[in-house]
């Protein structure tokens, strides 16, 4: 599924992506130290799309669902 991945590095940063696995390689790349950034990412549904907001858990060290 096509979507749109923002990364956002919650100091007014944002960085626009090609999906979630880019945007988790970015994080990963440039920005690791900073672990309050989210990703909102857009998926397409008919005319609108749905959004849905990952935040890393550094514990599991990992990007999971925000709740």
């Amino acid at each position: 599924m096509e979507s749109i991945a923002v990364l956002d590095l919650g100091d007014g940063r944002r960085i626009h992506c090609k999906g979630l696995e880019e945007a988790t390689s970015k994080w990963a790349q440039n920005y690791s130290g900073i672990e309050e950034a989210t990703i909102d990412v857009f998926f397409k549904v008919g005319l609108g799309s749905v959004v849905v907001t990952y935040r890393y858990d550094g514990e599991a060290e990992k990007w999971v669902k925000a709740k």
